[in-house]
């Protein structure tokens, strides 16, 4: 299962998928997802261009008192531009991510059981599960912490600066204070 390559042409991406007959069939299905659709990510990124590839597998198994537990994984991938952290000027930066899901029937089961799965993230299925909020989520958490050019241009607000004179001396850190115990000792304190 690979996530395939933007397509202009491609349909909009179906927000909602159930998520327990995706498992139960060991169903895989993939599409795309247009950057402009998702306002969090667009948020954080420099410019809307672009869309998010992802694939989705589905699996069931049964554990040996009989029970059978729904997974699924999720692999995306895009090329986003996000601001330098210098520069503030777009980097193209490439996402990708792989996170596979223990999926349950609540969120308040999904929460319980999230602190004990150390294999799987739990996330509370269903027949209306928004898979677009979690392409999006996951789009997220995918991004760098930071991102930056490997030359940065001087942004032009630094550039448009008065010139430093380099011969002048610099004043010591501490030449605030004594300016300020120096003007001190020079006033008068008027009592009543």
């Amino acid at each position: 299962m690979r996530p395939g390559r933007y397509d202009t042409e491609a349909p909009i991406m179906q927000r909602t998928i159930d998520t327990s007959e995706l498992a139960r069939t060991g169903g895989e299905i993939s599409g795309e997802y247009p950057l402009d659709a998702m306002e969090r990510l667009g948020s954080l990124l420099s410019d809307r261009q672009g869309c998010v590839a992802w694939g989705l597998r589905g699996w069931r198994t049964r554990r040996a008192d009989g029970v059978a537990e729904d997974f699924m994984t999720l692999i995306l991938s895009a090329t986003v531009r996000v601001p330098c952290v210098r520069c503030l000027g777009p980097v193209a930066v490439e996402l990708s991510a792989e996170r596979s899901f223990r999926l349950v029937g609540s969120e308040q089961e999904a929460e319980r059981l999230d602190l004990d799965d150390q294999q799987y993230d739990v996330l509370a299925g269903g027949s209306r599960f928004d898979l677009a909020a979690l392409v999006e989520d996951e789009a997220i958490m995918a991004l760098p912490a930071t991102a930056r050019h490997e030359r940065c241009e001087i942004p032009l607000a630094a550039a448009s600066a008065a010139p430093v004179d380099e011969a002048a001396p610099r004043p010591g850190p501490f030449a605030a204070l004594e300016r300020l115990k120096n003007g001190a000792q020079n006033t008068d304190i008027i009592e009543d």
